[in-house]
């Protein structure tokens, strides 16, 4: 069940909507591992301006593996709320927590667009990877993904002491914008043990959708 805990008065805009509290683990017992299901199910049940838990979930300070790997999973999220701030903890992490800021940064123009598009025809700001292919069987299963738009695909390491993890492309031309050397990508595909270290967010740009 999701409640609302906060929401303000916006004339004839969407409201934010404000997830659920969410334990600071890695369990999908309210913990990270729900933060994908809730934003979809929140985004496609009419709620587009969703703000994710807070970065490291809101129930105690918390490891900084998952604090780094919780906020990889809300930068193309519309707003990134910190728990704790980033130089609470080492300065590994404060590092790759600037660089994760400064791309949220970057894409906010992009955010903002998809923000006034929702506003417009209703279409949610962060989608399910079956929304550009509803006929693939395949993609209708992943809940550890999610898109920005259409054209940003975004799978963030959801386990702990995991530098790796299996990634879903759906149809189109997908380039890798964690490691921009690598070819083009032609999905429908599986990337299988996609290396992803600490400091390393899986994303992907469709750049063409055939």
């Amino acid at each position: 069940m999701v409640q609302i805990e906060t929401s303000v008065e916006n004339q004839q805009l969407p409201n934010y909507f404000v997830m659920d509290k969410m334990r600071s683990d890695w369990t999908n017992h309210h913990g990270f591992k729900t933060l994908i299901p809730k934003l979809l199910q929140l985004n496609l049940v009419g709620y587009p301006f969703v703000i994710g838990e807070m970065v490291g979930g809101g129930n105690s300070k918390t490891w900084s593996e998952l604090y780094v790997r919780w906020l990889q999973a809300s930068v193309f999220m519309p707003v990134v709320k910190y728990s704790f701030t980033p130089w609470d903890f080492d300065n590994e992490t404060l590092e790759i927590c600037r660089s994760l800021t400064d791309l949220h940064t970057q894409y906010a123009p992009r955010i903002l667009e998809l923000m006034q598009k929702a506003v417009e025809d209703g279409t949610p700001v962060n989608l399910p990877v079956w929304w550009l292919d509803p006929t693939d069987s395949t993609a209708q299963t992943i809940d550890s993904e999610y898109l920005l738009g259409e054209d940003v695909l975004v799978a963030p390491v959801l386990h702990r002491n995991t530098v790796r993890r299996d990634i879903y492309l759906p149809k189109g031309t997908w380039r890798d914008e964690a490691d921009p050397e690598h070819p083009t990508i032609q999905g429908p595909t599986w990337l299988r043990k996609y290396p992803a270290p600490l400091n390393t967010l899986p994303y992907f740009t469709r750049i063409s959708s055939t």
